[in-house]
This record gives C-alpha cells, sequence and structure tokens, in this order.
C-alpha cells in the first residue's frame, strides 16, 4: 500500500520519509544514552529497530527507483 502512495510521487519525495526516520532513530540513540538506566536501554532497543527498518526501507525504495529508471 506505501508503494502505490509513492508510485505517482516525484522521486525526492520517496526518500524524504525513510531518512526523516533514520534522523529521528538517530536522535532517540543519542538520547537514550544521556537517559541511561533501563528507561535508556529501552529506547536504545527502540532507536535500533527504528534505525534497521528504516534503513531497510531506504535501501527498497532505492531499489525500486532504479529499477524504474533502468524501465524506461
Amino acid at each position: 500500500m506505501v508503494f502505490l502512495y509513492f508510485r505517482n510521487k516525484k522521486p525526492p519525495v520517496m526518500y524524504i520519509i525513510p531518512s526523516a526516520f533514520t534522523a529521528v532513530s538517530i536522535i532517540l540513540l543519542i538520547t537514550s544514552f544521556t537517559i541511561g538506566g533501563f528507561s535508556g536501554m529501552g529506547m536504545t532497543v527502540i532507536s535500533i529497530g527504528l534505525l534497521i527498518s528504516s534503513a531497510a526501507a531506504l535501501i527498497v525504495v532505492s531499489f525500486f527507483g532504479f529499477l524504474k529508471n533502468e524501465k524506461n
């Protein structure tokens, strides 16, 4: 369903959302080290999960954009 949303959009828009989530996860990761304790550890796990998923989404979107450019 997300791919259908990006299908008619310009290519730079496709890269903004995963990049924004990557930036948010890095900020959360840095913040989690300053919090410390069990709350910081939980925040670290959430931020690392968000970082991995946003990086994977960025790779997939880039791959589909590359395939689209090769097709034309």
